[in-house]
Order: C-alpha cells, then structure tokens, then sequence
C-alpha cells in the first residue's frame, strides 16, 4: 500500500486523541475496544476529549498528537480533524464525503444489520414494515436506506417517516415535532413492524404507542438497529434491537490508525463489522401460532431449553397427549420438539461463543451440554463448523480483523431473547 510519509520510531509514544464520549453502550465498548488496542498493541497515550456543550470538536489549544478517533458528524468536523495534520479513523457514516489518504473509515455493516432486523419481522408474519427516521446527529439515514432497499425487494412498500431534507426536521420546534410522530403512528395499519435507529427512538416511539392506546407487540413491532442494553431494557416495553460489535469496532479503528500512524494511506473503501446478534424482547415478541399449545410449548421451549430439558418436559407444560403435541407442533412450526430445543440450544451458543473470555467448556455447560464432546459434535452437525471455527469466523483473530477488510459473508444471525 502507497506509503504517506515516513513511519514513526516503534519507541515512541503516540498521543492519540478519541473525539466522543460515553454516552451509550456502543460508545462504552468502542473506547474500551481502543484501549485494549492501545494496551496491547500500541505505545500509546489516549486523550479522552468528548464533544462540547453545543457538540462541537474540542482538542486542548497547542495539542500536537499523532492521531485521532472519532465520529464524524459534518463536513465541519472533517475540515477540523484534517486541520492536525495527522491520520484520523471515523467510526461513523453520518458525514458521506470524499476519499481522503488520511482518512480512514470503520463503520458497522449496514447491510447485515438490516438483514437481521428484516428477517425477525419476516419470522413475525407483519403485513406491513415502516422506518421511523427522524433526522439525528448521531446517525446517518444510510442505514434506513438499506433497509428500505431489502424491505422492498422482499414486497413491502416501506415507507419513511421522514423523506423531507433533514434541515426541515431540525427547524420544527419540539411540540411539532411530536405532532408529527403522533399523527404518523395514528396512520399505521395494525399488524406493522417499525424499523428504528435505536434504543433512544425505540424508547420514544413505545411512549407515544402507550399514548395512543397502540398495543405492543400485538398490533405494532419494534426493533432497533442499535442495541443498547441499558436503553432497550429498560425500555416499556423492552426493546428487541440488533446488538453492535462495538468493541471490536473500537479495536480495528485503533488498528487501522496504528498502520496509518506507521505511513500507510487509509485504505479506499471503510472497514465493515458485523453485527453480533438480535436479541429479541417484548416489543417484538409475537408468536402467530393457531394452536395455544404450540405457543405454550414454544415459549417454554426458548425459556428453557439450555437447562438441559427434553420432550417430555415440555409436554408437561401442555394440557395434551404427547403425540397430539407433536402432531400440532410439526404441522404449525415445521420440525420437531426436539429439533426445536436443539436449534435453540445452538442458536444460544453461538452468541455465547462471541463472549472470548468463556472457554468452550463453559459455552457447553450455558447451553445445557453436559458433555462437551457431545455439543461439539452437535455443533458441527447443526452449524457446517466446529465451535472454535465459528468463534475465529464470529469474532475474527484480531490481528487478522485490523489489517483486512472484514468479510461482508451473510451471517446466520441466532435469535434470543434479553
């Protein structure tokens, strides 16, 4: 890769600058992926130097460093990194501008993002599917517009709330603004999924839904393209959401700023990371099953399937013979009880198996294996690979992750519940 200016002496220390704050859980992750970089890897010292008041760029006055992180939000912002003289990774695809060699680009896969979020409503059998996305400074609208282009290729209209240009929206005073909101929801046909950026918007359109006597998740589904655990728990009803590899996206910009830092020019196209997982909770959480003893067995099925139940556990949860159950089960869901608990046994270990600090062993023991041979076995039977294969797959050897692309391969993303 063409070379920029000459690499700095290994025996340095760098001043890098991260330029936002703490003020979500991807935002936590991110930083503590930087800082496990920055320990690991680079002679790194880190200034931690958040937005202002009015959210503008702050760096001390006289700051001469070596790189910066940060979240671009304008061109503004682009213009006042490059104004150092000194490599910078963006972390955001809120700002669409121009190839830069000392500008890189490390954004979240937008594409599997959407495809996790419009194959849940698809499990769900909504009959409509809509966006809400009201401008933001935190986020761009590129993620709505991906997932309008994979809504309508599946046959959904998937209209927008927003389709003005975003200064429209940012000159409306608050109580419009919600005039807005509330007048759209009163429009929406009962049975539709809403797309949303994140547990914030999430959040905010569940209030208006209790407003409005809009029940959730029977007439109106929520999920979220950015999890975040604290907002979407708490959330009334908790939000289902796509939950984001912040840290590892935190460690691969360090990465990359590190060979920039070294001389190497911003590679021509961003860095994607995948998502992690879908996580689904109450405002998505419908079962459309005909029969309520499926339901029932499918319930308890995703309850507790990784405390090593077997069919006949879950038939005495139900009211009926074991073979009617059966029958009801493999006519309404398509396989058996026992594929059931299995899929979601496996389903279950796949998420876990992104968590590094648990071993295989202890992946097994959570999903309800006793044996670690046998959920090896099971594994690979059920998912093409062997565990440790799809944790490197999943996760990525670090090193790997920093100085490649990551893969854009579509992603078996497991559904669980929060």
């Amino acid at each position: 890769m063409k070379k920029i200016h000459k690499p700095s002496s290994l025996s340095k220390i760098r001043s890098v600058a991260v330029l936002w704050g703490h003020e979500g859980a991807w935002s936590i992750e991110a930083i503590l992926g930087v800082n496990e970089f920055a320990r690991s890897h680079g002679n790194w010292s880190l200034l931690f130097a958040p937005r202002d008041e009015q959210a503008r760029l702050r760096l001390p006055r006289g700051w001469r460093g070596d790189g910066i992180l940060v979240r671009v939000h304008s061109r503004r912002d682009r213009q006042r990194c490059l104004s150092y003289g000194v490599p910078f990774v963006d972390l955001e695809t809120i700002a669409n501008t121009p190839y830069h060699p000392r500008i890189g680009n490390v954004v979240t896969h937008d594409l599997h993002r959407c495809q996790a979020a419009l194959s849940h409503f698809q499990s769900l059998q909504v009959k409509h599917i809509v966006c809400f996305n009201p401008p933001h400074l935190d986020y761009s609208q590129l993620r709505f517009q991906v997932f309008q282009r994979l809504a309508r290729e599946a046959g959904y209209e998937c209209p927008m709330f927003w389709s003005g240009r975003p200064q429209r929206w940012y000159r409306l005073n608050w109580a419009d603004q919600q005039n807005a909101i509330q007048h759209w929801l009163k429009q929406l046909s009962p049975g539709t999924g809403i797309f949303t950026a994140d547990g914030q918007q999430g959040g905010h359109l569940a209030e208006w839904c209790k407003f409005l006597e809009i029940a959730i998740p029977d007439e109106m589904a929520i999920v979220t393209g950015d999890d975040d655990s604290l907002l979407c728990a708490i959330s009334s009803p908790p939000l289902t959401g796509v939950v984001l590899a912040g840290r590892q996206h935190g460690y691969s910009a360090a990465a990359l700023l590190q060979r920039m830092m070294d001389g190497e020019a911003a590679p021509s196209a961003p860095i994607l990371i995948d998502p992690i997982r879908l996580i689904v909770r109450q405002s998505s959480d419908v079962l459309n099953f005909k029969n309520p003893a499926v339901e029932q067995a499918f319930r308890y099925i995703r309850s507790h399937a990784c405390r090593g139940i077997n069919v006949q556990d879950v038939v005495r949860q139900v009211p009926i013979s074991r073979r009617g159950l059966e029958n009801f089960f493999l006519d309404e869901v398509g396989h058996t009880i026992a594929t059931e608990i299995r899929r979601v046994r496996i389903e279950t270990a796949k998420v876990e198996l992104g968590d590094l600090n648990l071993s295989i062993a202890q992946v097994a023991e959570v999903c309800g294996f006793t044996n670690v041979s046998q959920f090896c076995t099971l594994f690979r039977r059920e998912a093409g690979e062997t565990p440790s294969s799809y944790r490197t797959r999943l996760r990525g050897d670090r090193h790997a992750t920093a100085t490649s692309n990551i893969s854009t391969e579509r992603l078996n993303f497991p559904f669980n519940r929060g």
